[in-house]
């Protein structure tokens, strides 16, 4: 599966990588020249058979066929994306179902799967309904766009990879597992958090004078799962592991905790005791046992653990 755009002014036809980057920082994988375009305005994720658009916080915002993006949308042959007065039209060649996926691991594409232990974070916007029923969908866009991008950012820092973005939620993980990725996932973790304050702060208009609030959830849980190329250029993670972390981050509601991890990613943590309190064993959806958990009180520096 590849995906193109062609630049309205120029005929310039540009192939898409896993993430593509879209602003007027030279940095950006396509750079447009323009003051009204945002130094980071957008990105192409590839991602779930498919590629997406997401707006990353742009002051004049990104289009899709002549409407305002607000939240990932998944991208179709012919669309046409909007920044300022610059068009840039979407081709996609080739496109492989989970079923085409799963036959191809009969053949060479096995040889990219493999069963590793990992990291995994899930975070989610707490009330992400209520949001969207009552922000205007300018505000939702700059909202959504700027959690988009720290997400990004914050995990680059941190040496994690987002596996996607799923509407409200990010999944993302690290192939290592020791003590510097465990520490760098809870600064992650607390990272993202940082940044749901710095978001509010940043729209005070929205948030101040209402009963609104930008809030996450965040789970961490360690599993061996499939790692590895799932169709042709996508890399995912896939087993029970990645289904209980999602569990985790659902459970942050019921124990109004804002982070929660599993038994065995809080027996990773050098002297946990300073770092987490046990809430005991919980039932999670889906499975018939119960889930010890629990929360985050503390974060390790910069350099890690305190010895």
């Amino acid at each position: 599966m590849k995906g193109t755009l062609k630049r309205s002014d120029s005929g310039e036809s540009i192939e898409l990588g896993n993430v593509t980057m879209i602003g007027r920082s030279s940095e950006c994988q396509i750079h447009v020249a323009d003051p009204r375009v945002s130094r980071r305005h957008a990105m192409l994720r590839k991602q779930e058979g498919g590629f997406y658009l997401f707006d990353l916080g742009s002051f004049n915002g990104s289009y899709l066929n002549g409407g305002r993006v607000t939240t990932a949308r998944k991208l179709k042959t012919g669309d046409v994306i909007g920044l300022a007065d610059h068009e840039f039209q979407f081709e996609q060649v080739g496109e492989e179902s989970d079923a085409a996926a799963l036959e191809t691991m009969g053949g060479s594409t096995i040889a990219l799967i493999r069963s590793t232990p990992v990291i995994i974070l899930v975070s989610d916007i707490i009330g992400f309904t209520a949001l969207s029923e009552k922000i205007e969908a300018d505000s939702l866009a700059q909202i959504m766009g700027s959690w988009y991008s720290d997400c990004e950012q914050i995990l680059a820092v941190e040496g994690g990879t987002v596996d996607k973005f799923i509407g409200d939620c990010v999944l993302a993980y690290w192939t290592t597992v020791d003590e510097s990725t465990v520490a760098a996932s809870l600064r992650t973790a607390k990272e993202l958090l940082e940044s749901c304050n710095r978001i509010s702060e940043n729209h005070p208009e929205v948030f101040e004078d209402s009963d609104l609030e930008f809030e996450i959830g965040v789970a961490l849980h360690t599993g061996k799962v499939a790692y590895g190329g799932m169709s042709q250029g996508e890399f995912t993670l896939v087993g029970d592991p990645v289904n209980l972390t999602f569990r985790l981050e659902t459970l942050t509601r019921e124990l109004n905790e804002t982070i929660l991890v599993s038994g065995d990613f809080a027996q990773l943590i050098p002297g946990r005791g300073k770092f987490t309190r046990n809430l005991g064993v919980h039932q999670v959806k889906g499975r018939a046992r119960g889930v010890e958990v629990a929360a985050i009180t503390g974060f390790p520096g910069e350099d890690g653990f305190d010895k």
